[in-house]
């Protein structure tokens, strides 16, 4: 099953080949004020001489990666009046860049970029999560993204209609037939007390024909059905033992009456796990919550359907994204680098531990907005001695 992050990586990435060259003027000013201590505080006086509130520091991007690009793009377009000023106050700034200051053009550009990219980041966001399934996420968040296209593309401003369009070309690539999909991602979606098979169904209908639809809907049920019959089998095998042999009569009389008990039983369990599916649907879908706890509503109706209550379980585990996987294993590498690799063991597990619990909040922490709190403190913490002492050996640099 192909990464959902990795996917929508190189769609927008086709995307923003048409507005490179502003990005890459604005990137360059974001690098410029970020060189040194002294443009940083030259650039913080022109932000408070225009009135800017915004505690927010601008953001250096990594240009490979288009959600940074995102967040370097909209942090920079809160200070365009403060970029403007710049260029009175600081000599070395028209230097710099001469007639490759960012234009107007470019700025207008940056903020329709941000509004553009917002809704593909809060996508990639929400199916990256960790604390809980996104499995069922996969095919909504896919609608939705094609939904955003198509208004990209017959949007009235020629340059979003035109990267709509590159972007549509590679979103069809990866995403454009059922038989591109993994057939799972869509069992997810039906197992789903929200959505359920008239989801499934009338969404793919309002982008897609009603042919594939009906097909859609055949695969799953099809593939659901095997599903079941494939979790009935290993929970048979798993009840199931062999009988000893034995020289009496009514031993063997008895044994034969237990077998057919047990064919029986096995028939009428089979009638039951095939009527699983039937109730299932059959049933009104649950209201759409945001707060909707799906893996215990699995688990209060677990007796309800025994069979498909198991199907569910091991669904809803596959991940859509594996953005949450390899950021755990290079945890490591981000805690211990080149700079810091004096580093003690309970001090690389204080690191790694305060950044789950940040992580982990249930209000996000925006440190990127407490900047000037952060440098106060650490200015406080770097005057007291003691701490000091305490700290500085335990983070030396080896030379």
């Amino acid at each position: 099953m192909r990464c959902f992050a990795h996917i929508l990586q190189l769609v927008v990435k086709d995307g923003l080949e048409s507005a490179q060259y502003s990005i890459r003027r604005i990137r360059d000013v974001a690098k410029y004020v970020r060189g040194s201590p002294q443009r940083l505080e030259m650039f913080k006086k022109c932000c408070e001489s225009a009135n800017i509130k915004s505690k927010a520091s601008l953001q250096l991007d990594c240009p490979t990666r288009w959600n940074s690009t995102y967040l370097m793009l909209e942090s920079a377009v809160v200070y365009q009046k403060a970029c403007d000023k710049l260029e009175d106050v600081d000599s070395k700034f028209l230097g710099e860049f001469g007639n490759d200051m960012p234009s107007e053009v470019d700025w207008t550009k940056a903020i329709n970029l941000t509004r553009f990219l917002k809704r593909f980041y809060d996508v990639t966001c929400k199916i990256s999560g960790s604390l809980y399934s996104t499995s069922n996420l996969y095919f909504p968040k896919i609608m939705r993204v094609l939904k955003d296209l198509q208004a990209f593309q017959s949007s009235n401003d020629l340059n979003l209609a035109e990267m709509g369009r590159m972007m549509r070309e590679k979103f069809d690539k990866y995403w454009g037939s059922i038989q591109k999909m993994n057939v799972m991602l869509f069992i997810a979606v039906v197992l789903d007390p929200r959505y359920k098979m008239d989801y499934l169904a009338a969404k793919y209908k309002s982008f897609y024909s009603e042919n594939d639809a009906n097909d859609l809907v055949t695969r799953v049920t099809n593939s659901l059905r095997a599903l079941m019959d494939e979790y009935k089998g290993n929970e048979q095998v798993g009840m199931g033992g062999v009988i000893n042999p034995s020289n009496d009569v009514e031993d063997m009389v008895e044994d034969e009456e237990l077998d057919d008990y047990f064919i029986e039983r096995e028939k009428e369990q089979s009638l039951v796990s095939k009527g699983e599916l039937d109730r299932f649907f059959g049933e009104l879908p649950e209201k759409y919550t945001h707060d909707f706890d799906l893996l215990n509503c699995w688990k209060v109706n677990a007796v309800r359907y025994p069979i498909l209550s198991k199907v569910a379980k091991d669904v809803f585990a596959i991940q859509s994204s594996t953005v949450a996987s390899e950021s755990a294993f290079s945890t490591g590498g981000r805690t211990l680098d080149r700079f810091r690799s004096s580093l003690t063991p309970t001090t690389a597990e204080v690191l790694i531990c305060c950044q789950d619990w940040l992580r982990s909040s249930s209000k996000p922490i925006q440190l990127e907005e407490t900047i000037e709190d952060l440098e106060s403190l650490e200015s406080k913490i770097t005057q007291d001695p003691e701490i000091v002492e305490c700290v500085m050996p335990r983070t030396r640099v080896d030379c």
